[in-house]
């Protein structure tokens, strides 16, 4: 009987930490349920004030993604990791026809109320560069970087 409800008492307390993994005591109530309306989920998610917005890392359905969010809860952006063949085919084809065969380094979909851009930094000839790019394709900008 005591084996039992040990082994009860311990289910429990596991199933009541992963409930409440994605909580953080020091991160106001409107942001954790905005979070948990936006990101329904989540898993790993580490909080982290940064002035006047709450950032929260975290995985979702496979991918390394961060939001900002206002201490109202408010969704203010966020910005997710991606490899480069998971780009929209037009982003892929703009940035192919303007770097040739490049080796891409990072590329970040970022979404906000803008609406959705993507920021690749890759390496071209010798060049390092990060470009920006819309969702149609059009590069927005490219600021060369230092190696």
């Amino acid at each position: 009987m005591k084996k039992l409800f040990l082994s009860l008492f311990s289910m429990f307390t596991i199933a009541t930490a992963i409930a409440f993994a994605n909580t953080d005591p020091g991160i106001n109530e409107q942001v954790q349920e905005s979070f948990k309306k936006e990101f329904a989920g989540a898993e790993l998610v580490k909080w982290t004030n940064t002035g006047d917005y709450v950032k929260a890392t975290f995985i979702l359905r496979g991918y390394r993604t961060e939001a900002y969010f206002t201490q109202k809860g408010q969704l203010e952006g966020s910005v997710r990791s991606l490899f480069y063949n998971q780009l929209p085919l037009a982003v892929m084809t703009s940035l192919d026809k303007r770097f040739g065969n490049a080796d891409v380094f990072d590329v970040n979909e970022i979404t906000n109320s803008s609406g959705t851009t993507y920021r690749v930094t890759l390496e071209s000839k010798g060049k390092k560069y990060l470009a920006k790019v819309d969702t149609a394709g059009n590069l927005t900008d490219i600021q060369k970087l230092k190696k």
